[in-house]
């Protein structure tokens, strides 16, 4: 367990640190043919793994097959330790994009209102009420 003072502090910046500068390279080497293709990859024996390498491994599956042994290595997200890192020495100081949420924003819609004959719409949205002209209806005493 680590504990919450400044020791317990340095071993998780350690432990960051190191999955941010581990390499798949520090795990397995391969070579390539003249075409591009991988061939010969190697694992490195893990009492010559480096520390950094160590930590950084996540996940090592060995499936057996018809031809040998098929070896997957998954390695922590160096990304997300780099971010980590980063935010604790200041240097990301909340601009970075992929954390910002959207805010809600609250909207309220009025639908159209029907006028009924002597009202009127005003510039502010309200209806009022309007005096019938010679017997017609409608905002303008136009009659048909």
């Amino acid at each position: 367990m680590i504990s919450r003072g400044t020791e317990g502090r340095e071993a998780v910046r350690q432990e960051i640190e190191a999955v941010g500068a581990s390499q798949i390279t520090d795990v397995l080497s391969w070579q390539t043919n003249e075409f591009g293709q991988i061939t010969n990859v190697q694992i490195v024996p893990s009492d010559q793994l480096p520390e950094r390498a160590r930590r950084g491994i996540k996940k090592i599956k060995i499936t057996p097959t018809a031809v040998g042994n098929q070896v997957e290595v998954e390695m922590h997200d160096k990304l997300s330790a780099l971010r980590l890192l980063a935010r604790a020495e200041g240097l990301l100081d909340g601009t970075d994009d992929a954390d910002k949420r959207p805010s809600l924003v609250g909207i309220n819609l009025r639908g159209p209102k029907e006028l009924t004959d002597g009202e009127n719409e005003g510039s502010d949205g309200q209806v009022e009420a309007t005096e019938k002209a010679d017997g017609a209806g409608g905002a303008g005493g136009a009659g048909p």
